[in-house]
C-alpha cells in the first residue's frame, strides 16, 4: 500500500488532512493545525463556544479516520477468510474503492476471469449496500447487461454495519456463480433461459467466459498502481519462479512418508506380516 505523503518534523498540510485518503495505511497526523490529536479532544468537548465551522472540521478529520479504520479492519476479515479464486486490492487513490478479480474454477462458468470493482458508499459503514460492478459483460441472471452490475439486494436489503461485512457480500458475489439464483433476475433472459433452454444458456456463458480470457491482458482501463493487471507468461522474466514453485512441489511429494501396512499377502488381518 502507497502510504501518504508528508511534511518533516511531522506535519501536515492543512489541506490533505482532509482530501480522499490514498491508502489503508494512513494515520491520523501527529498534529491537525498545529494542535495535539489530545488538545483537539479537548476543545471539542470543554469549547462550547468555539465556532460551528472549526467544530465541523474536527468531526471530518476524526470520521475519516474512523471510517478508514473500520475499512482496514473489513479489509483484513477478506484476507483472513480467503476465499478461493478471488483476489481484491484497494484502490491507491481511495480506500472506497476495490479492484478484484475473480478465477472461476469448475461449475457451468469454469474458466472464467472475471474483474469488478467494488463501489464502497462514501458514509460507510452507515450507508446503503456497497455495489458491484463487473468491467466485461457476463451472462447471468443476477447480473444486468446494461450496466453490469449484479444484483445483491435480495441478499442484502439493507446494510447492518453491526452484521454485515464487506466479505459477505463478496462471498455472495463467488458463491453466485456456482448457485444460480433466479429470483428476481436482473437479467431476465438469463434468468428464462437457464429454466427453459440450459443448452443455449450454457453457450451464452461460453461466450462470456471466452470474452473474459480475451481481455485478460487488454490495458488498464485505470492508471491506479494497484489496479490488478496480467502479463502474459515470459520465460526470460518468469522463468525462475517457475521452475522454484515446480521444484518445491516436487520436493514436497518426495519427501510424503506412504508407510508400510504390515499385512500378509492374502490376508485381513492386521499386523500378519512377520517381521523379518
Amino acid at each position: 500500500m502507497a502510504s501518504s505523503s508528508s511534511k518533516p518534523n511531522g506535519e501536515t498540510d492543512s489541506g490533505d488532512s482532509l482530501k480522499r485518503q490514498g491508502s489503508l495505511r494512513r494515520v491520523l497526523p501527529p498534529k491537525t493545525y498545529g494542535d495535539s490529536m489530545l488538545s483537539m479532544s479537548a476543545k471539542m468537548i470543554e469549547r462550547p463556544h468555539q465556532s460551528v465551522s472549526q467544530a465541523n472540521i474536527y468531526k471530518q478529520a476524526y470520521n475519516q479516520y474512523f471510517q478508514e479504520y473500520s475499512i482496514i479492519s473489513e479489509y483484513n476479515m477478506l484476507v483472513k477468510h480467503s476465499l478461493p479464486g478471488l483476489y481484491v486490492m484497494p484502490s491507491a487513490s481511495s480506500a472506497l474503492l476495490w479492484f478484484g478479480v475473480l478465477f472461476l474454477r469448475k461449475g457451468i462458468y469454469q474458466g472464467g476471469v472475471f474483474r469488478f470493482n467494488l463501489h464502497i458508499p462514501e458514509n460507510f459503514p452507515d450507508c446503503s449496500c456497497p455495489r458491484v460492478i463487473f468491467e466485461s459483460q457476463i451472462f447471468h441472471p443476477s447480473i444486468n447487461a446494461s450496466t453490469n452490475e449484479m444484483q445483491v439486494s435480495h441478499a442484502f436489503p439493507e446494510w447492518r454495519k453491526d452484521v454485515n461485512r464487506l466479505w459477505h457480500l463478496l462471498e455472495h458475489v463467488y458463491r453466485s456463480f456456482y448457485s444460480i439464483d433466479i429470483k428476481d433476475p436482473a437479467n431476465p433472459e438469463a434468468a428464462h433461459l437457464y429454466v427453459s433452454d440450459m443448452e443455449m444458456f450454457v453457450e451464452r456463458v461460453k461466450e462470456s467466459v471466452e470474452l473474459s480470457q480475451a481481455r485478460l491482458y487488454d490495458p488498464p482501463p485505470s492508471d491506479d498502481p494497484y489496479y490488478l493487471k496480467f502479463d502474459r507468461f515470459d520465460e526470460k522474466i518468469h522463468g525462475s519462479a517457475k521452475e522454484m514453485i515446480t521444484l518445491k512441489k516436487v520436493e514436497e511429494n518426495s519427501s510424503v512418508n506412504t508407510g508400510l501396512s504390515w499385512v500378509q499377502f492374502g490376508s485381513l488381518e492386521p499386523f500378519s506380516k512377520p517381521i523379518t
